[in-house]
């Protein structure tokens, strides 16, 4: 979900904002907008609010969306002096050159680092980001356990990772990320920032890693409070998004067995999704495991008994599993239940005349002739139906018969020369 589509766009908002805050928010927008004046407008501020207060729908939000930095950056008193930068830079220079030549002297450590912090103040303060941070790597040089140069430098990577990433200038984000990630490793945020931008860019492998670690991080938070919902919803969104790109994408065994691994997940948190159940039926069939398919299918079947879909889909799960009669049996019901269903009503149609031709080439005419007749009796005016029909019969030795079928073809589709060819042939020959 791109950023400037975001309810908390819509809303004035930032992403982590509590409930209070929406609240105040949507009241805000909606003194600005009134409903019969700017209706679609009231309609969009409508809908923002609805999915943050929801947490299933907030959960779908925030997966997709960067999360928001908290923090400052921190400078003692003696710290935010302004001195002049020509003057601040002699001083370092020559403070420099003074700890090298007595690195164990703690006050002249000392006093590097306060001529230091306070040049990161001035660079910060005029928003020198790039300046600022060489200050703060070069504290932690001189005192590795120094907590404001380490909190000033991981928040200026959190803070100006966020604003490259909502610019989509991707590879700067994640570059600075991942040195806040080597100093905060137990961010989670930040490491589903990282598995946003990595996706995003794309790269596969990165994505891949942090889209896990944020996976698992946040089910072992889920164990600790299993009736959380809205993190429940995030584990589950999560996994959508990658069962839906798996089946998107190319397709090879590779992507169709991640498709199923990742809707059986969703199906540990809620055994009832439709979605991860009929996807999980889909990939079983792309992968061409018919009898799985068939088991999965009949258990959604029951859930879900008026889903024409289903039974749709249930039927070919059947005629590719090699069980014709339940295969159109299936159907049966299905046309019982909506006699006008195109979907249905189509699959018949394709699924009678595939199996009415194989059996014909197999030699199995008697056969091949129950399927051909019965999709006479669904499309009686088919000129491909009666083609089939007669060469049928022809090769099952019923002149008599296959002659009028031809007959019937020349009648629908008089320019047809290959019926045209066999009227003649059965003619000469009788």
């Amino acid at each position: 979900m791109s950023e400037d589509k975001s309810a908390y766009v819509t809303l004035n908002l930032r992403k982590g904002a509590n409930e209070t805050e929406i609240k105040k928010a949507y009241v805000e927008m909606v003194r600005q907008y009134d409903p019969e004046q700017h209706t679609d407008m009231f309609m969009k501020i409508q809908d923002a609010y609805e999915r943050l207060r929801n947490p299933v729908k907030r959960a779908h939000e925030d997966v997709f969306n960067f999360n928001y930095v908290s923090g400052d950056f921190h400078f003692t008193p003696e710290e935010k002096v302004e001195d002049g930068l020509p003057e601040l830079n002699d001083r370092i220079m020559k403070m420099v050159e003074q700890v090298k030549a007595a690195p164990a002297d703690p006050e002249k450590r000392t006093g590097l680092i306060l001529e230091l912090m306070k040049r990161s103040y001035r660079h910060a303060m005029k928003k020198l980001w790039t300046e600022a941070i060489k200050d703060w790597v070069a504290v932690t040089q001189v005192d590795p356990t120094h907590q404001r140069a380490k909190n000033n430098l991981l928040f200026s990577y959190l803070y100006l990772g966020y604003y490259y990433a909502v610019h989509d200038l991707l590879e700067e984000a994640i570059d600075l990320w991942e040195k806040a990630l080597r100093m905060d490793p137990d961010n989670i945020p930040l490491i589903h920032n990282l598995a946003l931008s990595t996706d995003r860019l794309p790269d596969p492998e990165k994505s891949q890693k942090y889209w896990a670690e944020t996976v698992r991080r946040w089910k072992l938070l889920l164990d600790q409070t299993p009736d959380d919902e809205y993190l429940k919803n995030c584990i589950i969104e999560v996994h959508k998004h990658h069962g839906g790109r798996a089946l998107s994408g190319a397709q090879t065994s590779e992507t169709k067995q991640e498709a199923i691994e990742q809707y059986r997940e969703i199906l540990k948190f809620d055994p009832s999704d439709f979605d991860a159940q009929f996807n999980i039926a889909n990939a079983l069939m792309e992968e061409a495991k018919f009898d799985e398919a068939v088991e999965q299918l009949k258990k959604l079947a029951l859930q879900h008994p008026k889903n024409l879909e289903i039974v749709n889909l249930l039927g070919w799960a059947y005629l590719n599993a090699g069980k014709f009669e339940m295969a159109f049996s299936t159907w049966r019901r299905g046309l019982a239940r909506d006699p006008k269903n195109y979907t249905i009503r189509t699959s018949v149609i394709s699924a009678r005349m595939n199996v009415g031709k194989k059996l014909k080439e197999a030699g199995h005419f008697t056969q091949a002739l129950v399927h051909f007749k019965e999709l006479h009796r669904i499309v009686p005016n088919e000129w491909e139906v009666h083609f089939e029909l007669g060469d049928t019969l022809l090769r099952r030795g019923d002149k008599r018969n296959a002659l009028i079928s031809f007959q019937k073809v020349l009648e629908l589709d008089p320019k047809n020369k290959v019926a045209r060819k066999a009227v003649s042939d059965i003619r000469m020959r009788s």
